[in-house]
């Protein structure tokens, strides 16, 4: 089942479009589920794109994606995977965050997805943020005990 929540697009500066996030939950053979068996893990594909005149700026930028769940209930939430994407000059990008067998007790749970992006400067200065950052809000998945 690919159900993906509300996406949405912030901060973006003029002549960029941010189309996206979406997040579908997979089972471990690539098949969308809404339903993970806690013996056999699964990922979630996060796909984003830009359009606009600015899209030449995208290699120079870092995209950082980050999915959380959140139990629903009164567990603590979960940081499920990051995944760095760089050094992409997109306009669209494709990635997966596996959840791991065993990573997630059996429960229900609201799944996060958050990017963020920085741009690399020389050394010695760090990174600095750019203000544009999207999420994912939901799918609600189950985690279901294994056989």
């Amino acid at each position: 089942m690919n159900r993906k929540g509300t996406a949405m697009w912030d901060d973006i500066p003029g002549f960029l479009v941010g189309t996206g996030p979406t997040a579908t939950v997979l089972d471990p053979d690539g098949t969308p589920n809404s339903i993970l068996d806690v013996l056999k893990g699964g990922s979630v594909r996060v796909n984003f794109a830009f359009s606009g005149g600015l899209t030449g700026i995208l290699a120079d930028l870092e995209f950082t994606v980050t999915l959380y769940a959140d139990p629903v209930g009164p567990a603590p939430n979960v940081i499920v995977g990051t995944h760095l994407v760089k050094n992409d000059p997109g306009p669209g990008y494709s990635v997966t965050i596996p959840i791991a067998a065993n990573s997630l007790a059996p429960d229900a749970y609201r799944l996060t997805t958050l990017v963020t992006t920085v741009i690399q400067r020389p050394p010695p200065l760090p990174p600095a943020p750019v203000p544009i950052a999207g999420f994912v809000d939901g799918p609600i998945i189950q985690v279901r005990p294994g056989p």
